[in-house]
């Protein structure tokens, strides 16, 4: 950013702009309002983006909060102006993308509510990463908060040799493509040539090699080939922080900040060893060689509360990928024994409840996938369900989900956040995405869904999405593709024949267009039905 290869590079080979869903204000809000402060709300708030890219991050939020206000920064020229047709072609009124150097940035700029800093601090030198904080505590709002990415050691060391070897392979080549092509032959080649079991060092060259082939060429040579990609342990970079009179609040991965998949033994010594929570985040980072933060942070004054306390999680939505299983299904909330309920998350493990409250409540959220509640809502639900005589008091039933959520939510097993997503559960009669993934799936594979990730679309799933503007049935839609001679793949036959191309009959595509859309609500692509986008 201040020397000239730097916005150089990037507009040579732009880093491949998406949306972070941690960073999203959503989750920055019901992180501070957990530590008890009280963080600006999503409608009106101010956004900056500090290397915005060509805004695949900020973009999608501005569209999803109209009435909030989004500023994005950068030094590729390139990037900026790729973002810039994007807003214009979307009307997009609530957010400007400029081409600046962080270090010009204009005091005048005035406060923001939230500031956001992905995938630039660890990749600048020295000074722009003092600028990073300084725009941090001269702009941020009295309750603003701070989110910075960065790579971290001890994790980064062991990486940060393979960095220096196809740093080094790749200094004898001039152009870039070809850069990036030999750097992946040479971890492809020590990953073979290597002789077997020789223990780390094996290990992480196969685990480099997996990354590797499975990113993109802008990812491999930003994070790998640039001259700039300086880690930091956890505790310099607090320190740093609070050089510049900011503070840590938490990490953006909740979870990541619990010692719950530890024994009791190791709980005990890290509490002996690590008295506060800056000591306790960095030993944790020594016994998971962490190679990577997303750090919150706030002005050094806000007054935080560690103690966490389930009532904070008043007004927040929640969701949760879960399916109950059937087997386990017992109605008897009112008797004598207090039967189980299981329920399987995506993630593969599973949640085991004998609670009525917390029966309903998680069984809700299963139908609700991937959509979501508020958390007195879904109180409500339960308390309604459950028979008269066994009732709780109504209040008792939120507390009791309060502790619940916050219980699941420290294990990953759970999402808060402050606002619904906007996603819908279902098809619905005229199924509908955003005009943001519309734009999207016209120009590319990679689309961002209503929960602020990103989604991959085949060709097929591509024609059906840009055509989900509200105004077509099921029907529709099987009409319009197949005017476009669209063709479905048969099965492969049992002697391993591949499978022929055919024209498909009206129903048979119909069936094949209503899988898809299942799949593109289960993804969170599907919001509301409403007027008919224009």
């Amino acid at each position: 950013m201040t020397e000239n290869s730097l916005p150089y590079s990037y507009d040579q080979l732009p880093y491949a702009s998406y949306p972070y869903a941690n960073s999203h204000p959503r989750n920055l809000a019901a992180l501070a309002q957990l530590f008890g402060m009280t963080p600006a709300g999503l409608d009106r708030c101010r956004v900056l983006e500090i290397g915005c890219a060509a805004g695949g991050n900020l973009i999608p939020m501005a569209e999803r909060l109209p009435d909030a206000t989004f500023v994005g920064l950068d030094a590729s020229a390139r990037q900026i102006s790729e973002g810039q047709k994007v807003i214009g072609d979307l009307s997009l009124g609530n957010i400007t993308l400029a081409h600046q150097d962080i270090m010009e940035f204009d005091a005048g700029a005035g406060k923001f509510d939230y500031i956001i800093c992905h995938g630039v601090y660890s990749w600048v030198p020295p000074q722009v990463q003092n600028k990073i904080m300084d725009v941090c505590r001269d702009h941020l709002a009295d309750n603003g908060i701070a989110y910075i990415s960065y790579n971290t050691y001890p994790g980064w060391y062991l990486r940060r040799g393979v960095r220096e070897m196809m740093s080094y392979h790749a200094s004898g080549f001039k152009d870039t493509q070809h850069k990036i092509d030999q750097s992946r032959a040479l971890v492809d080649f020590l990953a073979s040539a290597v002789k077997p079991h020789a223990d780390a060092y094996e290990k992480l060259l196969h685990e480099e090699l997996s990354i590797l082939r499975s990113s993109e060429d802008s990812y491999i040579f930003h994070e790998h080939l640039e001259d700039h990609n300086e880690p930091v342990f956890f505790h310099e970079f607090v320190s740093r922080a609070e050089s510049r009179d900011l503070r840590f609040l938490c990490e953006a991965q909740f979870g990541s900040m619990m010692a719950n998949d530890y024994s009791e033994e190791t709980r005990k010594t890290l509490a002996m060893i690590a008295p506060d929570m800056i000591q306790m985040e960095q030993y944790l980072d020594f016994l998971r060689n962490r190679k990577f933060r997303q750090t919150l942070l706030c002005h050094r004054d806000v007054k935080l509360d560690r103690n966490i306390k389930p009532e904070r999680l008043r007004n927040l939505y929640v969701n949760a990928p879960l399916i109950r299983r059937l087997e386990s299904e017992s109605d008897d909330v009112g008797g004598t024994e207090r039967p189980e309920y299981i329920f399987d998350h995506a993630s593969g493990q599973t949640l085991t409840v004998a609670n009525p409250i917390q029966k309903f409540a998680l069984e809700h959220l299963a139908e609700l996938w991937p959509s979501d509640e508020s958390i007195e809502r879904l109180a409500d639900i339960a308390f309604d369900q459950i028979p008269v005589e066994a009732r709780p008091e109504r209040e008792g039933c939120r507390q009791e989900l309060y502790e619940t959520f916050l219980e699941l939510f420290s294990a990953n097993l759970v999402s808060l956040n402050v606002g619904p997503s906007g996603c819908v559960p279902g098809i619905g009669s005229a199924p509908r995405t955003s005009p943001l993934v519309r734009y999207q799936a016209e120009r590319g594979s990679a689309v961002t869904n209503q929960r602020h990730e990103t989604v991959r679309l085949d060709e097929f799933e591509r024609e059906i999405v840009q055509r989900l503007d509200g105004s077509q049935t099921i029907d529709g839609l099987t009409a319009q593709l197949l005017e476009l001679s669209v063709t479905l793949e048969t099965e492969s036959t049992d002697e391993g024949e591949s499978g022929q191309a055919k024209t498909p009959s009206h129903d048979e595509l119909r069936s094949v267009i209503e899988n898809r859309l299942t799949r593109l609500a289960n993804t969170g692509l599907l919001v509301p039905d409403r007027q008919v986008d224009g």
